[in-house]
């Protein structure tokens, strides 16, 4: 089994795969010489990934060798950090979970954690947690939840095209993402669909790095989106654009749908949108007549109030196109093909708890300040940095401080970290090994084999839970190592498409037997085994069956005119990289200069930007790129390291899938 190649210097090409929460998992080669990790580069077995790294990939050995790094437990005595030995800490924990057991339900303990560092065993404490008697755990999402709630209940689930497909694309909407800047991997197969003949078109309030590589670009105001779709919609209808054939076959509710969409001229569509009436009409008629025509969705169409049904709005044009189950089509938003092939009860066991509470990851403050009958005791956060990324950061950090004890594991002492009592350093990915696939993108399964020892000695989390099952004598989370979990882990994987663990160890593995095109068989996971314009279970769930618009609220005012947006920075995968920025930078606000004009705001000074629930100082600079009354700051900078734009998001939720509603944000810049 060759996991490594050593050459005549010594040095080892080790391969692994990138854990980030990113759309492309990259399968990665490390060299390594004398238990150092010399260069990082992408391993061409992966065809998606290839050779190449993005800028947050390079930066893994300054995560891995940062003098800032935790290496031991830490402890706050008098509000001040003190080193602690690894079994003090685990033991102190320990007689806290235990003390809680005795004296309350287990769900005064909050189980906060997320996808900051990927990978299979790092789900593991979901076992531990409902082994020890079932925890408060999160529910619903910072970042996608609401497309995927809509996308089930228009195909039963979501899946995605193979990115190679898109060279077979002759017309390609790019809606709400940024691959220049967010997902690199797919640019060269955007840029072979172009020499093909394809249109490029970026559909984006901002003018992003993708749209300036557009050939067009079309700008709706924030939020309407979805009228957007609606009013293309309506266009293809009337002037007979649609496949009546494949929505004989295929769809359920077109009728309903057609009732509907009527209100959505053209006229009616570009005085929602801010998008001159020719330009609808264009975008209706390419995406309609010249076909295969593809749909690549980004996240932040769905991060307002409104979201869930923009994302069925705009999975209708394809439905009505017959531009699903075909080469070159699709509505691309996430991909979850792999799932299905990893036992996941094994590591969750939900059925092991006796208790059960959730708390919804965008009203995390609000849960911890109101949950009465048991109230939240007991923090432990993992693979997760709320105090930054959560929604009002303020007032989470404020409930943080009733909370009588909490637990953070990190590899640095982040905000989250700097709010709680007891801090376990972890290893880099670098430093352990796991089992590693996205359901964003691509269909590949990588081994993360160890390039190298930590030094000092750090702990895997599996040891960390391990330990602590010992000490409270959990039944139901066998004591066991790494192998036995990831074998049992994808015995679903290896049964039915013959994939071993041994086998993952010598190189990414892309999952056999599934097709390149999402849906080709046309059968699809609804109740009525067709796509769903009209969807009982969205009703049953409460929603309208068939995709609305409504605009997002609230509205712009005097005190706060402008819309605040915060995608994500292309050099950080959420606020992980922002450690490496120097301590007293500013983060900057983007405003359009017509906007700067209006309020009297000088290029590249110092202000506040302020909301109803907290302001920010920032470093005004002026760019065309930025819509008018908008103000734009890259989400993920610390609070500690003079940034936290979501100090500025009041806690606000979707229209469906429990989904933060980041940008139903009003502000307003103010002079210092």
């Amino acid at each position: 089994m060759e996991t490594t190649n050593t050459r005549l210097n010594g040095t080892r090409s080790i391969k692994t795969s990138c854990t980030l929460d990113c759309w492309d998992a990259c399968s990665i080669i490390a060299t390594v010489k004398d238990n150092k990790v010399l260069h990082l580069s992408g391993n061409p077995q992966n065809h998606i990934t290839g050779r190449t790294l993005c800028s947050k990939g390079t930066k893994h050995t300054h995560m891995l060798y940062n003098p800032n790094r935790l290496k031991k437990p830490v402890i706050k005595i008098h509000n001040s950090w003190h080193p602690i030995g690894w079994k003090d800490a685990l033991d102190l924990i320990a007689q806290r979970m235990e003390h809680l057991r005795e004296n309350y339900p287990t769900t005064a303990l909050m189980h906060c954690y997320d996808a900051g560092n990927g990978g299979l065993l790092k789900g593991i404490d979901q076992r531990f947690f409902n082994a020890y008697g079932g925890v408060t755990g999160p529910r619903g999402s910072l970042c996608w939840g609401a497309g995927i709630t809509a996308q089930k209940y228009d195909f039963g689930d979501v899946l995605s095209h193979d990115p190679a497909d898109i060279v077979n694309s002759k017309t390609l909407l790019i809606w709400s993402r940024n691959p220049w800047d967010t997902s690199i991997h797919l640019v060269p197969f955007i840029e072979k669909a172009a020499q093909n003949g394809a249109t490029i078109i970026t559909i984006d309030p901002l003018k992003t790095a993708t749209a300036a590589r557009s050939h067009h670009h079309f700008s709706p105001l924030p939020g309407t989106d979805g009228a957007l779709a609606l009013t293309m919609a309506s266009i293809l209808i009337s002037e007979n654009l649609v496949d009546l054939k494949f929505i004989d076959s295929h769809v359920k509710g077109f009728s309903r749908f057609c009732e509907y969409v009527k209100a959505f001229t053209p006229q009616v569509g570009s005085e929602i949108t801010g998008i001159p009436v020719r330009d609808i009409v264009f975008l209706a008629q390419a995406y309609g007549t010249k076909k295969p025509s593809c749909i690549l969705l980004g996240y932040g169409l769905q991060r307002y109030s409104n979201g869930g049904n923009t994302v069925r709005a705009i999975d209708a044009l394809a439905a009505l196109t017959g531009n699903i189950g075909i080469r070159g089509g699709g509505v691309n938003y996430a991909n979850r093909r792999i799932p299905p092939y990893i036992d996941h009860d094994l590591l969750q066991a939900t059925g092991l708890a006796s208790h059960h509470r959730q708390y919804p990851r965008p009203g995390m403050a609000s849960f911890i300040e109101e949950a009465q009958s048991p109230p939240v005791k007991m923090l432990f956060i993992a693979r997760t940095n709320p105090i930054t990324q959560a929604m009002d950061s303020n007032h989470l950090a404020k409930a943080f401080s009733k909370v009588e004890f909490k637990v953070t594991m990190d590899l640095f002492m982040t905000d989250t970290a700097d709010q709680s009592d007891i801090v376990l350093p972890c290893r880099h990915f670098l430093e352990d090994e796991d089992i590693i696939y996205t359901s964003m993108g691509h269909s590949y399964i990588s081994y993360c084999n160890k390039a190298v020892e930590p030094d000092p000695w750090i702990p895997s989390e599996l040891w960390v839970f391990n330990e602590l099952a010992k000490s409270l004598k959990l039944k139901g989370f066998p004591v066991k190592g790494r192998e036995w979990w990831l074998k049992k882990a994808i015995l679903p994987l290896t049964t039915h498409k013959g994939i071993t663990l041994d086998q993952l160890k010598t190189g990414p593995v892309e999952l056999p037997g599934i097709s390149d095109v999402a849906w080709e068989d046309l059968k699809f996971k609804t109740p009525s085994g067709r796509i769903e314009l009209y969807s009982e279970k969205a009703r049953e769930e409460g929603h309208s069956p068939i995709p609305i618009y409504r605009d997002i609220n609230p509205k712009p005012t005097g005190q706060y005119p402008y819309r605040l947006l915060t995608p994500h920075y292309r050099h950080s995968l959420h606020s992980q990289q922002f450690v490496l920025v120097e301590d007293g930078v500013l983060p900057v606000a983007y405003v359009n200069p017509d906007t700067a004009a209006d309020g009297g705001i000088e290029d590249n000074t110092e202000v506040f930007v302020c909301t109803r629930v907290g302001r920010l100082k920032c470093r005004v600079k002026t760019e065309e790129s930025i819509g008018r009354n908008i103000v734009m700051i890259y989400e993920g900078w610390w609070i500690k390291k003079s940034g936290g734009v979501n100090q500025l998001t009041p806690e606000r939720e979707t229209d469906m899938g429990c989904q933060a509603a980041y940008y139903d944000c009003l502000c307003n810049i103010r002079s210092l």
